[in-house]
């Protein structure tokens, strides 16, 4: 098969592709906490960055093959150079992001058993909280159990007492406090 020296870029191509578009964040995994995880994923686009690159750096070292393969293998191998390229573009805006404005690791909030993560999409879409139960295992990985999606609360802190989740947020309306209900909600054991 002389298409054999294909295979190395294409991997280091299309792997970093189907992770961003098509697996959950660093692979699905979960472990730890989700804010380690999303620092982990931040740090696999870096990654990523260079395994494209090198990729597409071998495509172009693969010239000879270029011209010796038959068409359909001259249109794949475009085609991925050009995913490859996007990869590229998209990835180095993320990145560059990343160094400018930093990352959203700040909004998330651990407390005992409850996660609260800020979801701020700046104009995209509005400010909202997501609370939820992290529930472990006996090797430390995680699954969530959301317990509820709340409108921008302003600045808040939050505690879980007698099956209820008190909120206590201050925000251009003052001080107040929410209950949120527990009852049927929590990690099954």
């Amino acid at each position: 098969m002389k298409n054999k020296a294909l295979i190395l870029p294409f991997l280091l191509i299309l792997l970093p592709l189907i992770d961003s578009l098509f697996i959950p964040q660093t692979f699905g995994i979960q472990w730890h906490s989700p804010k380690l995880m999303y620092q982990i994923g931040v740090a696999l686009m870096i990654v990523k960055l260079t395994m494209v690159a090198i990729g597409l750096w071998l495509l172009l070292k693969a010239k000879r093959l270029y011209m010796e393969a038959s068409k359909s293998t001259r249109i794949l191998k475009f085609s991925v150079f050009l995913l490859g390229g996007l990869q590229v573009v998209i990835m180095t805006a993320i990145c560059f992001w990343y160094l400018v404005a930093g990352t959203q690791a700040k909004h998330f909030i651990l407390q005992d058993n409850i996660a609260v993560f800020t979801a701020d999409y700046g104009v995209f879409a509005p400010v909202h909280h997501e609370f939820s139960f992290i529930c472990f295992d006996a090797n430390g990985f995680y699954h969530m159990q959301p317990i509820a999606q709340l409108p921008w609360l302003g600045t808040f802190t939050f505690t879980s007492q007698d099956s209820r989740l008190i909120i206590q947020h201050k925000n251009q309306s003052g001080a107040n406090t929410q209950e949120i209900s527990l009852k049927g909600v929590g990690c099954l054991q």
